[in-house]
Order: C-alpha cells, then structure tokens, then sequence
C-alpha cells in the first residue's frame, strides 16, 4: 500500500509518539508561560501537499512545512461580551525535496499572514484574516484572500469539546486554483462547516478528530476546457490527529508538542478533479490521503 521510504517514516514518528507519550514529566499550560505576546513555531513534515481546498500541489518526496505565527493579546476585558482581543502575523512556508514548478525549485511556496480574532463570553470567537500564495517557482501569480470565521467554543457532548465552526472564504486578487484560462476566470469563494472535536487522554495527550465540508462557488474551480467547475459540495475532509506534549522539557525554553496524524479528502468537484490532474502525476483522484508529522513550540 505504502512504498518503503513512507512506511519507514510512518513507523518512526509512530515510534516516537509511543516514547514521548510514555515519558512522565510535569505538565505545562499556555497560562503558565504569561506573556502578552506569545510565539509559536511548528515543523510539519510529510509525503505530500494537499491544500484545505484539494489541490494536490505535490506527491513526491518530502515535503516540510514551518509555520511561525507572533500572538499578540491586545486588549482583556473584565466586563462585557467581549474577553479579549488578539492579533496574528506570521509566515508560512512549503519546501519539497522534489524540484518542481515553472522555475524548478525546493521552495515550493511562502504565504504571509495577518489575523484578528475576537473571543466573546458568551462561548464563541470571531476570527477575521488575510493572506497571500507567492512561490518561487513563479508557477502562478500571488493571489490574496480574506478569511471569516466563527468557532462555538463551549459546544460538548460527553465532555468532549466539539468545536463546531463556519468559516467563509473569498479571493480578492488572481486565482488561488488552477487556472486553464484566464478569459473565463474569475475570482471566487467558499463556505466551510465543520468540526473539530478533542478528546483529552490523559497527561497532557490529546486526540483531535476535524471533519470539513467545502460548498464553493460556480467559479472556484476552472474544467480545462475553461468553463466553470461547478458550484455545490466540492470536498470533504477528515483529519485524525495526535498530540503528546514533550513534558521532559519544561516551559523554560516554550512548550513542545509532537504530534502525528493524517488527512483524507473526498473530492467530488470536476474543476478541482481538472487541477490536480495537471498538478501531479496519476492526480485525477477522487480520494486522497495524507500523512504527516511534526514538531511544535509555543512559547
């Protein structure tokens, strides 16, 4: 099913998570680093990049993802409907061990991005972002995008955190998609429901299953022969994901999580189908699977 190079990998980083999950130490909290402004950097690494939109950008060797995002709390409330205010810049990159694109290169993509987010009492937060898809490779013009979302925080059956969300999602500038033809593109957009439930498991793990559904407009997606791809049920996403916090190291130096999981994605859309299978080789799949691991600090 897997080549010997992915399962080794996968044998590793499930290796891995036993050792640190059997690991005692003390337990950590973001509460206890106590800053105004936080940091977090993760390392995620995988055999593939499949974006939250299905595009399957690449299926060879391996590809590392490093993201940082600076958190910045700007206002706490003791009274009213809003508790706090906070703002994300950060930066996120996509290098592959396989060369590829227009200009080949191991640096597939970078994306700045900028966030707000307001968290009210009443158990839920409104996020509001932006962000830009450049790449090296000068494969396809810089697109921008603007970001709504709507997280309940305090929805749970069992105990068990369900975190159910809306986010809405809109080009503003160039094609974040595939492109056949630019006289019949136009920007477009997408709704995405979903949940992110987490199970805690004791010490400190967590277990995160996030399920996603993508309704999009007619002219999200391009067919190659350049008329729309279609509007309606575009994808749907499930993501298993496994964090074990690495309590040997204390919070001195941030607080580290590693973590393994993987993605499924069902793609049901003839203009994203069209995309991938010009993306990578053997790309006009309908399911797809990824993967993945990675280290994170937050500090």
């Amino acid at each position: 099913m897997f080549d010997r190079t992915t399962r080794h990998c996968l044998f590793v980083l499930l290796a891995a998570g036993t050792i640190l999950a059997a690991h005692p130490g003390a337990a950590w909290s973001q509460e206890a680093l106590g800053s105004d402004v936080n940091t977090l950097v993760a390392f995620d690494f995988s055999g593939d990049y499949i974006t939250p939109r299905g595009l399957h950008v690449e299926n060879q060797g391996l590809v590392a993802q490093p993201l940082m995002l600076l958190i910045w709390k700007l206002k706490a409330f003791k009274e009213g409907p809003v508790s706090d205010i906070t703002l994300t810049t950060g930066i996120w990159n996509s290098f592959h061990s396989h060369k590829a694109g227009v200009n080949p290169s191991h640096w597939n993509e970078v994306d700045p991005i900028l966030s707000a987010a307001v968290k009210f009492r009443k158990g839920f937060t409104v996020d509001v972002s932006t962000t830009a898809f450049y790449t090296p490779t000068q494969s396809y013009s810089t697109s921008t995008h603007a970001d709504f979302k709507i997280t309940i925080n305090n929805a749970a059956i069992a105990g068990v955190a369900l975190n159910p969300f809306a986010q809405y999602w809109i080009e503003l500038k160039n094609k974040s998609t595939v492109m056949f033809d630019s006289a019949t593109s136009d920007e477009g957009s997408y709704l995405s429901l979903g949940l992110a439930p987490s199970v805690p498991l004791g010490k400190g793990t967590a277990l995160e299953v996030a399920f996603s559904a993508n309704v999009v407009s007619a002219d999200f997606y391009q067919r190659m022969d350049g008329s729309d791809g279609g509007s309606g049920l575009a994808l749907v996403a499930l993501a298993p994901k496994l964090s074990i916090p690495m309590k040997f190291l204390g919070v001195s130096h941030g607080a580290w999580t590693a973590y393994v999981g993987a993605r499924y994605y069902h793609l049901s859309n003839d203009g994203l189908l069209d995309g991938n299978e010009v993306l990578v080789d053997d790309g006009r799949k309908s399911n797809l699977t990824q993967f993945r691991g990675g280290l994170s600090v937050f500090f």
